[in-house]
């Protein structure tokens, strides 16, 4: 076995690029077999907690059933639930992303093999028993864990690993939803953030192969929703699109923050935490004797808002009940995405707001219907801060072309009200609240694994002790620097530092003699190994309050190799930043 795996690691070391898609097209066959997988274990947990043969007949099949059975369905998936998060795999817990884009961060894409399997388990579980939430998530660990897997066995670097983590990702989106393009996206947006053809390639190869896997087996490449053309009657409507979009930001933001009041509300709860999960399931239950539409994804019920078969009335409950079920189940200690129920919340949203629309202004504006649609991407957007994702999913989802402009419109608009408000989106906020800044640990992680000597100047103007304040000032005038470095000639050991200003100061004393640098420099002064971070370097120049310090070869501490200013390092740091 270990000559085997010595075989693949040497197979795969070089060239990376060509052997790269190889590997994206095995992490996307197992991403499209995972979204299909995971797809069959939720059908099948619903049939054990309720009888249902489908997802269509799934809300019809509950409604028939007695009433304790529908209260009680919930609390038990979440009695099963909470040992397993709690005990086995605490990744598990939540809408798994956050997870991760924390593993990206702080563990070089490095997830537990395990997480993929027992995710699947435990989200289907959740879901099965009525839990309000969806697969994008669970999907997006799963097929995130078995890419990580795969390059950390195969010994790939840190960057390569990341890639096939977002490939891993990519396929179980594409899979999941017939959403190729969306997968790739999402990857590069949410998960990579940035977008360059080392990443894109590999993860084109999975999003395809995933789709293409989960379409042969799932049998039909039909779109998630079968709906009705979308209209857009007048080029006016687009205003009334926009205020979808800032009213979709501004419910994506209750519904983020409502998330994790509820979260809280639960830490402070003081019960065993593996029961938790039962008591988020019993609460659940019991909103859903009264209205048992927030069941699950709710697919069903979302087409039915599509089509304009719901109330005025209804709708607005149902936004309403949709935010409260999701923030009991995964608040609680559940396991599920956060993006199904985001769709079902902006559809109901954007259903109330085209009727209203629509009854005020019918000449120019279309029906509850077209409002739904386009309402569907502005909750995950506004959520998520990635209105692009959000378009393109949509899209693919209704495969509507006419649907692109409106909806272009309308994400674009929730997402900037939603960062304006926070800066924080539902994922970063999960893990902020544990104390992790993603935004300001990025930059710091940059920092802190590029050596000073990767980005010193080299080619360093030195004056020696016995040189005269007159000759180190025409040396000045030839170079940018505000210090000069001072070496004795003999040893040519690091001595000290001349500052501009210093030197400046000593000349207008008009001193008696030929006045030497020994006698103006600055001694002791700081200095750096060419071995020691960036961030080592910038903290030691922000504590001196200088704006340089001397490299010295990391053998010999009193040996010139390089200088090093604050600039060199922002300036290192923003184009690692945009790459």
């Amino acid at each position: 076995m270990a000559k085997i795996k010595n075989k693949l690691v040497n197979f795969f070391k070089t060239p990376y690029e060509p052997r790269m898609i190889v590997l994206a097209v095995i992490v996307g066959i197992i991403g499209g077999l995972g979204a299909v997988l995971f797809h069959y274990l939720i059908l099948l947990f619903k049939y054990i907690f309720y009888g249902a043969t489908s997802t269509d007949t799934f809300l019809d099949t509950v409604r028939m059933l007695p009433w304790y059975h529908r209260l009680l369905a919930p609390a038990i998936g979440g009695l099963i639930v909470g040992p397993l998060v709690t005990y086995i795999v605490q990744e598990a817990r939540g809408h798994g992303v956050p997870e991760v884009i924390e593993a990206l961060v702080f563990k070089k894409g490095t997830i537990r093999f395990r997480v993929a399997p027992l995710k699947a388990l435990i989200s289907a579980i959740c879901i099965g028993s009525g839990g309000s939430a969806g697969r994008e998530g669970p999907i997006v660990q799963i097929g995130a864990s078995f890419g990580s897997s795969l390059g950390n066995y195969l010994e790939l670097s840190p960057e390569k690993v990341k890639t096939l983590l977002g490939a891993g990702a990519a396929a179980g989106i594409a899979g999941t939803f017939n959403a190729p393009l969306a997968g790739v996206v999402f990857s590069m947006e949410v998960l990579l953030k940035k977008f360059e053809l080392s990443n894109f390639s590999p993860l084109v190869v999975a999003a395809v192969t995933g789709t293409a896997v989960a379409n042969i087996l799932f049998g039909d490449a039909e779109p998630i929703f079968m709906i009705p053309e979308h209209q857009l009657v007048n080029y006016i409507e687009l205003i009334f699109y926009m205020g979808l979009g800032i009213l979709g930001g501004v419910i994506a933001i209750i519904y983020g923050n409502s998330l994790y009041s509820m979260e809280h509300l639960f830490e402070k709860i003081p019960v065993p935490e593996a029961s938790k999960a039962a008591i988020g399931g019993l609460l659940l239950g019991v909103l859903a004797l009264v209205v048992p539409q927030i069941y699950a994804t709710g697919y069903p019920v979302m087409e039915s808002a599509l089509y304009g078969q719901l109330s005025l009335q209804m709708v607005l409950l149902l936004v309403v009940a949709k935010i409260l079920a999701t923030i009991l189940t995964l608040g609680s200690g559940g396991s599920g995405g956060i993006f199904a129920p985001s769709l079902y919340i902006g559809a109901m949203l954007g259903s109330a707001y085209g009727m209203i629309v629509h009854s005020a202004f019918p000449a120019i504006t279309a029906g509850a219907s077209s409002y739904a649609m386009v309402g569907m991407g502005t909750v995950f957007a506004g959520a998520t801060h990635a209105p692009l994702t959000a378009i393109i999913i949509i899209f693919e989802m209704t495969q509507d072309p006419l649907i692109i402009l409106p909806l272009m419109f309308a994400c674009k608009f929730s997402s900037f009200i939603a960062k304006q408000v926070q800066d924080k989106n539902i994922y970063s906020t999960k893990l902020l609240n544990r104390g992790i800044d993603i935004e300001t640990i990025e930059g710091r992680n940059v920092l802190g694994t590029v050596k000073t000597k990767e980005i010193m100047t080299k080619d360093v103007k030195t004056v020696y002790k016995d040189t005269t304040v007159i000759e180190a000032k025409k040396l000045f005038e030839k170079t940018l620097f505000n210090y000069i470095p001072v070496i004795n000639e003999e040893t040519g050991e690091l001595l000290g530092v001349l500052n501009f200003h210093d030197l400046m100061g000593h000349i207008d004393l008009d001193c008696d003699g030929p006045c030497r640098v020994e006698d103006v420099m600055t001694s002791p002064f700081i200095k750096i190994s060419e071995e020691k971070s960036l961030l080592k370097a910038l903290k030691l120049i922000e504590e001196n309050e200088v704006d340089i310090v001397p490299i010295v070869s990391e053998d010999n501490p009193d040996k010139l190799v390089g200088l090093l200013t604050k600039s060199d390092i922002l300036k290192a740091y923003h184009h690692w930043e945009l790459a």
